[in-house]
Parts: structure tokens; C-alpha cells; sequence
């Protein structure tokens, strides 16, 4: 994790650590193990395949996810949808939640498994029920978009609801959406642009049109007014 990021050592700790480091054994580890090449550790993702690839075949289903990730996204190896699927499914099967995540978003895409939208959203329920707030919104937008299946409302406002509260763009976006379907009684313009503000301020492009669509209109209303 620390070569696929880069760790620069800037935080409190890092004086505390240099200066216990001449007087105990245990912060000279520390050290070593936060920061393998000194303070300053710059990114290098074919080293951080090769540790997230050790550890994996050692069973450490974190690792077994981050290396399906690493696949997906091509970070330090040739991108392999088919062999993310194969680690990302053992991490799953030990119950780590970012394993899941990645098999649902493999099913819903059809990438390097076959596409079932049904598979996805099983998978990032389990994901979901284990706390992840990306797998929650997947979840409750495909409830919203009811691809593959009737729309569910309600299911997807709550799977959306706590990953917006707690700031998560794109669930912020999906309560927005919702906010606009249903009959016209139901309709909550200014509530959908409270969430899609707040997705807009983070940069969500669905958001940004989403509200920029709906400020025309209102414009549009004024006007006709």
C-alpha cells in the first residue's frame, strides 16, 4: 500500500519515530515498516503488484482484493479483468467487503466475467452489509435505475441515505434522482437540489447537469411566469 500511493513522511508521527528510534527496538520497526525506504517513499506500482501479489498467495484476503484492483486497473501489471475476478472472489469468500465490491463491479460491467446485473447487485449487498458505502450506492442506484429488474424506490433510498449523510458523492446524486421520480405530488425539487448541490461541490459531473438542468427549467418557469 505505501508503493502504491507514496508515503511522505509529513505527519506527527514521523518526529515521535525519529526520536525514539535510538532509544527502542519497537519504533525502529515501526519505522521500517511505514517507511521500507525512509521517510520519503515515492509510488512505484510494479513494486506495490509484487508485495500485494506475496501477500495474496500467502491467504491475506485484504491483499487478495487490493490485487484484484491492481488488475482492474492495469497499476503495475497488464490489466486482466478475468484474473481480478479469480482474486477479487477469494477475498469475497473470506468475507472482505472491498472483494465483493470488486466482483459486483465486474458483473455489472461485464468485465472478465459475464455481465448479470443480478450477480452485481448480490455482491454489493454483501459488500453493503458489511458497511461499504461505495458497494451501498452502487446498490441502491441500480435500484433506482432498475436495470434488469422493476425500480425499488425505497430500497434504493436506503441503501443511498447513509453514504450520502456521511458525504458520498454519487449517493448524494442518486437521492437527488430520486427526488425528481414519482408522481408530480411526490416530486421534491428543492430536496433534489440540496443532494445534487451537494454531489456538484465535489465534482460529480451527473450532478453538475442534473442541477444545471433543473435550474433551466426553473428559469424556463420564472420566465413563462
Amino acid at each position: 500500500m505505501a508503493y502504491l500511493s507514496g508515503v511522505i513522511g509529513r505527519a506527527a508521527c514521523v518526529s515521535w519515530l525519529g526520536e525514539a528510534r535510538g532509544r527502542s527496538p519497537a519504533a525502529v520497526d515501526n519505522a521500517s515498516l511505514l517507511y521500507p525506504r525512509g521517510i520519503d517513499v515515492k509510488a512505484d506500482p510494479g513494486l506495490a503488484f509484487a508485495w500485494a501479489k506475496a501477500a495474496a498467495r500467502r491467504g491475506l484476503a485484504c491483499a487478495e482484493a487490493n490485487l484484484g484492483m491492481l488488475y482492474t486497473r492495469g497499476l503495475g501489471c497488464k490489466r486482466d479483468f478475468a484474473e481480478a475476478a479469480v482474486w477479487y472472489r477469494r477475498a469475497a469468500q473470506k468475507g472482505e467487503a472491498a472483494g465483493a465490491l470488486g466482483l459486483g463491479i465486474l458483473s455489472e460491467g461485464g468485465l472478465g466475467v459475464p455481465k448479470n446485473i443480478q450477480e452485481a447487485m448480490r455482491w454489493y449487498r454483501t459488500a453493503a452489509d458489511a458497511g461499504n458505502d461505495i458497494a451501498a450506492s452502487a446498490l441502491g442506484l441500480l435500484l433506482l435505475s432498475a436495470e434488469g429488474a422493476e425500480p425499488d424506490p425505497a430500497q434504493a433510498q436506503r441503501w443511498l441515505s447513509g453514504p450520502a449523510a456521511r458525504g458520498y458523492a454519487h449517493a448524494q446524486y442518486g437521492l437527488g434522482l430520486l427526488c425528481l421520480r414519482g408522481p408530480a405530488d411526490t416530486v421534491d425539487v428543492g430536496r433534489a437540489e440540496l443532494w445534487l448541490s451537494k454531489a456538484a461541490a465535489q465534482g460529480h459531473p451527473g450532478a453538475r447537469s442534473a442541477l444545471g438542468g433543473l435550474k433551466s427549467a426553473g428559469a424556463t418557469g420564472d420566465a413563462a411566469a
